[in-house]
């Protein structure tokens, strides 16, 4: 794979990072706002050369909440 290509892990990554930046827009929670927004901006970011690593870079609530919104994502069978 060279360095330009998107694994189909980035992708995943990408579009959930996607739907919690849509999440965002109806959550009235200020702080909960701020944790979707940052997880997202980690998510875009990996497994890319020199980017997140999810065993590494992941806290364990960023890993619930990031399992959470896939489940709510796939529940809602978002496609962006």
């Amino acid at each position: 794979m060279n360095f330009f290509e998107l694994s189909d892990t980035q992708r995943s990554a990408t579009k959930l990072g996607e739907f919690m930046t849509e999440l965002t827009y109806k959550i009235k929670d200020d702080h909960m706002v701020v944790r979707l927004m940052r997880l997202a901006e980690k998510l875009s970011d990996l497994d890319a050369s020199f980017g997140t690593r999810w065993d590494r870079d992941f806290d364990k609530e960023e890993k619930q909440l990031a399992m959470n919104c896939l489940k709510l994502m796939e529940k809602k069978k978002v496609d962006f």
